[in-house]
C-alpha cells in the first residue's frame, strides 16, 4: 500500500493535484487543506498540505512542499 505523502507528491508531479489552489476541498477519498507558506513567517517558501479523512475528519498527515 502506498503511503499518503508519496501519493500526494506523485499527484502533484503528474498535475493531478495543484497545491496553488488554496483552501479546503475534497480530493478522492480525502479532505485536503492547502496553505501557502511565506518565508518571512516560516523560513520555507512553498505549500503546506494537510490531509484528513473525508468521512470522520481525522488528521492523517501534513506535507510541506
Amino acid at each position: 500500500m502506498i503511503d499518503i505523502e508519496t501519493k500526494i507528491k506523485k499527484a502533484i508531479g503528474n498535475n493531478k493535484l495543484n497545491p496553488e489552489i488554496l483552501g479546503e476541498r475534497k480530493w478522492y477519498n480525502y479532505f485536503i487543506r492547502s496553505t501557502q507558506l511565506i518565508w518571512a513567517r516560516n523560513n520555507h517558501d512553498g505549500y503546506q498540505i494537510e490531509v484528513y479523512t473525508k468521512k470522520y475528519g481525522t488528521h492523517l498527515s501534513t506535507i510541506i512542499i
